[in-house]
């Protein structure tokens, strides 16, 4: 059942399955259930726990601007109130944003790291897209912007074929407070300059991941942060686009679990060798 953390930083979260804990953070707009297919599958091997950011979903909606250190302290509070001392961390687009500025205040608190389908190091180009893309929702509200985004996010064949999983996130984002969103939304649109460069201090093992035909948060961008982060790995899914977690689900579920072993493994294998 959903769990409410009540007080000034009351926010919604989900748990499910024993073992390792495993945090999930959402992207932009979007809210805990975009990780359904993870849950459902990881939790057989972690302690998987989903929330909703700052602005999201059943979490509190304080008035914007926001900043990244708002969305790092609330997942340290999660982490507090549930007496996780150390956690596996994947962020997916603005999650990747999240869980990359955590690691670099909380290093202690993370075992691995995961960024999927986030930006990085936008240019001059890919910014004044993406400001355009806040000036409009500034200008007319959000709606106008949800069909594009779907036709970013996901394949044809996906549309067509599973039109009520895309009807969910469509909801969705039709639904979302509209000023907690332009907040949110110009944090993400923003928050890849404060974060490019400090990303070479993250010195937690790192696995980076993005869809071949994601346009916003392209197979480039994930190279420049491979090069950038000492202990990463990278993997660019073909003929996927933004929405991995969703449309490449079964991709995603055994990379993760895949590297989280592997990185268990070499762990185990320093620890013999002391």
């Amino acid at each position: 059942m959903p769990t409410a953390l009540h007080g000034k930083d009351s926010f919604h979260f989900e748990e499910k399955g024993i073992g390792e804990s495993l945090i999930l953070i959402h992207g932009v707009g979007l809210d805990l259930t975009m990780w359904e297919k993870q849950v459902e599958d990881l939790s057989k091997h972690f302690h998987v726990i989903v929330y909703d950011m700052i602005g999201h979903g059943g979490s509190e909606h304080p008035p914007g601007p926001y900043s990244l250190s708002q969305f790092v302290e609330q997942l340290a509070a999660l982490m507090n109130h549930l007496r996780i001392e150390k956690s596996h961390i994947i962020g997916f687009s603005m999650g990747g944003m999240v869980a990359q500025a955590f690691a670099l205040k909380y290093p202690g608190k993370m075992k691995t790291l995961t960024i999927m389908n986030a930006v990085a190091n936008r240019t001059e180009e890919q910014r004044k897209a993406i400001l355009k893309r806040v000036e409009e929702v500034k200008r007319t509200g959000p709606l106008a912007t949800i069909e594009p985004a779907i036709q970013r996010w996901f394949n044809i064949e996906f549309l067509n074929l599973q039109e009520e999983i895309v009807s969910k996130i469509r909801k969705r984002l039709q639904t979302n407070n509209p000023a907690s969103y332009l907040a949110a939304y110009t944090l993400f649109a923003t928050a890849d300059e404060e974060l490019w460069p400090q990303i070479q201090q993250i010195d937690i093992p790192t696995q980076i991941i993005t869809g071949e035909h994601d346009v916003g948060s392209n197979p480039e961008m994930a190279r420049q942060m491979h090069e950038k982060i000492a202990y990463s790995e990278m993997m660019i899914v073909p003929n996927m686009k933004h929405m991995l977690p969703i449309e490449g689900s079964k991709i995603v579920n055994e990379a993760i679990r895949l590297f989280i072993d592997k990185q268990t493994v070499l762990v185990k294998s320093r620890g013999d060798q002391k």
